[in-house]
């Protein structure tokens, strides 16, 4: 009986890990952008977030899911040559648009 306690613990482990908030957020913007970032949190008291790089990968790491989908957006505002679309929209803007005639 403790065995399938213990491995019913484990699958709910491992189901609110894949359930988490700001991986469905990331697959919302842009289908596959979850497997682009490592979201890693940390206790700490203090709220913060911060971002880093390991390989191919954007680390977003920060002490509860509102400081990390911060940190997420922060980095969706502010990198330049991001390759991720708010609501798949890959609309090209153009390189300049045209100035109003007076």
């Amino acid at each position: 009986m403790k065995i399938i306690h213990i491995l019913g613990m484990l699958l709910v482990a491992l189901a609110v890990k894949a359930a988490s908030p700001i991986e469905g957020l990331l697959e919302r913007i842009d289908k596959g952008a979850s497997r682009k970032f490592m979201i890693e949190q940390v206790k700490s008291p203090v709220d913060f977030f911060e971002l880093d790089q390991k390989g191919d990968k954007v680390v977003i790491r920060g002490n509860n899911y509102v400081s990390i989908a911060t940190g997420l957006n922060w980095y969706l505002k502010y990198y330049p040559h991001i390759h991720l679309s708010w609501n798949n929209m890959d609309a090209e803007l153009p390189d300049a648009l045209p100035l109003p005639q007076r």
